[in-house]
C-alpha cells in the first residue's frame, strides 16, 4: 500500500503452532530417516520453534513428505501449524491499519454528496427540532412549518411568524459515538476492483477507533445474508461468487448495535457499489431478487425507516455509476437523516473517515 513496509520485523509465531512445530519436531527425531529427505524439513520447523516466523518461506510444502514419511499424525501436526499461522497476527494487523489511515489522512476529498450535509457524529441534526435556542441552529423549515400548524389550527391569528414558532435542530451529544460500518460483501466489489479499497478503509478506520476509546464500533459484512464482523476477517474475505445485496439485514443488525449503546449518537456508514437486492422474510431466510424486486426495496426502505425513527444518521458511500443504484440513492435521500457520498476507490477511505470523525480533529501522528 506503499510507504514502509509494516511487516518488515514479523511477530514471533503464534502459540499453538509453536507447539505444534515442538511436536513435530519429536516425531521427525524419533524416526528413521535414511535418505535424508527430512533434514531440510527439520531444519525450518526447529528455527520456526525458536521464533523465527519466516523459517517457513521458501520451504515446499512439507505436508505431503510428512504424512509418506512419517504418517497420517506427522501430516495432522503440520496441519494444525499451517492453520494456526494463517492470516495476519494481532500486531501485524494493527500495523496494516497504521498505514491504511496513514494513506488516507494525506489523501485528496473528491466526491459528490446527495441529500443532507454528510454530518459530523458529534452536534450533527438529528433530524428532529426542538425550541429554538441560540446555541443551537435555527431549523427554517421546522419553523415555518410551526408557524402554518399555527395558523391552522386558530384562522383569526394571522401573525406570519410569533416568536414561539422559531425553532431549533435538535443536535447530537458531542461525546462517545456509536458507528456501524456496512460493507458490501458481494461478488460485484471484487469485479470491480472496489474489494481492496473497501478492506483498507476498514483497516483504516480500526486504526482511527483507537484514538477515541469512548467510540463503539460494530463490523457488519452483508453479502446474499449480513453478519457481525471485524477487521481481520474483512481481510481474509474470500470475495467469492456471493449472490444478493443483503442491506436490509445489515440494517436490522446496526439496530440491535444502537440498542446495545442508548446512550451515544449512532452513525450508520454504508459501503456498497449496488442496490439491495437482498432481504430477509418472515422466515428469516435471505430472498435474492435480481434486478430488486418490489418487495426487497420495500424492506429495505421500510428498515431505513426504523432506523431513522431510532434517531441514526446513515450515509451511503456508493462505488459506482450503476442506473439502479442511482435510482436507490434517489429514494433514500428524500429522507432527513440520510446522506449519499459518490466516491471512487482511491477517494472512499478519506471521505468515510472524515464523516465518522465529523467536527472532531485528526490526531496528531
Amino acid at each position: 500500500m506503499g510507504g514502509p513496509d509494516p511487516l518488515a520485523e514479523p511477530d514471533p509465531p503464534p502459540e499453538e503452532a509453536v507447539g505444534a512445530a515442538r511436536a513435530l519436531l519429536g516425531l521427525i527425531a524419533d524416526a528413521p530417516d535414511p535418505d535424508g529427505a527430512l533434514v531440510a524439513v527439520e531444519k525450518a520447523v526447529a528455527r520456526y520453534a525458536e521464533g523465527d516466523r519466516s523459517a517457513l518461506e521458501g520451504l515446499e510444502p512439507p505436508g505431503p513428505l510428512l504424512g509418506r514419511v512419517l504418517g497420517a499424525d506427522a501430516r495432522g501436526l503440520w496441519d494444525r501449524l499451517d492453520r494456526a499461522d494463517h492470516g495476519l497476527s494481532p500486531r501485524e494487523l494493527r500495523r496494516l491499519a497504521e498505514v491504511a489511515l496513514g494513506e488516507a489522512r494525506e489523501a485528496p476529498r473528491p466526491g459528490r454528496h446527495a441529500g443532507g450535509r454528510p454530518g459530523a457524529p458529534g452536534g450533527d441534526p438529528t433530524g428532529r427540532d426542538v425550541r429554538y435556542r441560540a446555541d443551537r441552529p435555527l431549523d427554517a423549515v421546522a419553523t415555518l412549518r410551526r408557524a402554518m400548524l399555527r395558523r391552522a389550527a386558530d384562522p383569526a391569528d394571522t401573525a406570519a411568524l410569533h416568536a414561539g414558532d422559531l425553532r431549533s435542530a435538535e443536535t447530537e451529544p458531542s461525546g462517545g459515538l456509536a458507528v456501524s460500518l456496512l460493507v458490501d460483501l458481494s461478488h460485484s466489489m471484487a469485479a470491480r476492483s472496489l474489494h481492496e479499497a473497501a478492506v483498507r478503509t476498514a483497516l483504516a478506520l480500526d486504526a482511527l477507533v483507537r484514538r477515541h476509546p469512548g467510540d463503539r464500533v460494530q463490523w457488519v459484512g452483508f453479502g446474499d445474508t449480513a453478519r457481525e464482523t471485524g477487521p481481520a476477517e474483512l481481510v481474509a474475505h474470500p470475495w467469492g461468487r456471493v449472490p444478493g445485496t443483503n442491506l436490509h439485514h445489515a440494517l436490522r443488525l446496526a439496530r440491535g448495535h444502537r440498542r446495545a449503546h442508548p446512550g451515544l449518537a449512532h452513525r450508520i456508514l454504508v459501503v456498497t457499489d449496488g442496490e439491495p437486492t437482498a432481504h430477509l422474510g418472515r422466515d428469516g431466510d435471505a430472498r435474492f431478487s435480481w434486478p430488486a424486486g418490489p418487495r426487497t426495496v420495500e424492506a429495505t426502505v421500510a428498515e431505513l425507516d426504523a432506523v431513522l425513527r431510532d434517531g441514526s444518521r446513515v450515509t451511503f458511500f456508493l462505488l459506482s455509476d450503476d442506473p439502479r443504484l442511482r435510482a436507490f440513492r434517489d429514494l433514500v435521500v428524500r429522507r432527513r437523516g440520510v446522506d449519499a457520498v459518490e466516491a471512487d476507490a482511491d477517494a472512499l477511505a478519506p471521505l468515510l473517515l472524515d464523516a465518522y470523525l465529523g467536527r472532531r480533529p485528526w490526531p496528531r501522528t
